[in-house]
């Protein structure tokens, strides 16, 4: 994994900049007839950025339709309820636990509710639709997450380092994840937005912003390189590229090439990769 970039700051228009891309893995491409990548993702900086990140199921046929349908949704929900959004996150005061518990059911309700219609349109079972979820909308204050399935939730924060003698203690990025490595009752088995998904198989909760510097979404085709199977390690390119965003150096290519780099390919199932990166702002810490 590359080394950690140390943190510059640089001025953009906005407090946040989002990028996201996904591109259908070698697997899916060698196919006879190829397949359709089956990621999708959203990012946007603002006026609340908000990342969304969903991943179809192999096994089903139209996933790829679910997952975009799913992600456009979910970010149209985002903006819909945007005044709810702001006395959870936006507030001093951290938001009571049970008003959080009931935000993020809605969420999956909509979640459900938008593939169980997608699937009345197209005259098919929701279990041709179905998807993984990843979320992230953030406040001035707070910051929801949300999680079914596998994929991985990765916030970078400004660490202080020790101060040289005579110095000034300079701030390094910290990578962690959220949510638990678990993906379901069996070891290859994970859980999908769908009707049969129950609430207490979803992760979700609320995090401060303070220190806040970037957070990324990832399938796990992505995450097969940038964060270790017990989420104990983190890539310190996601801190390249978040240093980059915030500098308004990284473009969607950028990101195409690495995932399809030969160093990125190599040991891999050559599953789909999708990743929907948000930067912060250092001078807005």
């Amino acid at each position: 994994m590359p080394a950690e970039s140390k943190l510059s700051c640089s001025e953009p228009v906005h407090a946040w900049s989002a990028l996201g891309v996904a591109t259908a893995g070698l697997a899916h491409l060698e196919n006879t007839p190829p397949l359709p990548c089956q990621d999708a993702v959203g990012a946007v900086a603002g006026p609340r950025a908000a990342l969304v990140a969903a991943d179809g199921a192999g096994s089903s046929p139209a996933s790829d339709r679910g997952a975009r349908t799913l992600v456009t949704a979910m970010l149209r929900l985002a903006d819909t309820l945007e005044a709810q959004l702001a006395w959870l996150l936006d507030a001093d005061t951290e938001p009571d636990p049970e008003a959080v518990r009931q935000f993020a059911a809605l969420l999956v309700r909509h979640a459900q509710g938008t593939l169980e219609d997608l699937a009345a349109e197209q005259c098919r079972p929701v279990r041709d639709l179905r998807c993984t979820l990843l979320l992230a909308l953030v406040g001035r204050e707070r910051l929801l997450w949300l999680k079914v399935g596998d994929g991985e939730i990765v916030l970078e924060r400004a660490v202080p380092s020790d101060a040289q003698e005579g110095g000034e203690p300079e701030l390094l990025p910290h990578l962690s994840t959220l949510g638990e490595r678990g993906k379901g009752e069996f070891a290859n088995q994970t859980v999908f937005v769908d009707e049969r998904l129950a609430f207490e198989q979803v992760q979700y909760g609320s995090e401060p912003v303070a220190a806040l510097t970037g957070i990324a979404l990832m399938s796990d085709g992505a995450a097969e390189k940038l964060v270790s199977l017990d989420g104990e390690q983190v890539s310190g390119q996601l801190s390249h590229w978040l240093d980059d965003l915030r500098q308004g150096r990284l473009r969607q290519r950028d990101l195409v090439r690495r995932f399809y780099s030969e160093s990125f390919c190599r040991g891999t199932g050559g599953d789909d990769r999708s990743i929907a990166l948000a930067a912060r702002d250092l001078e807005s810490l």
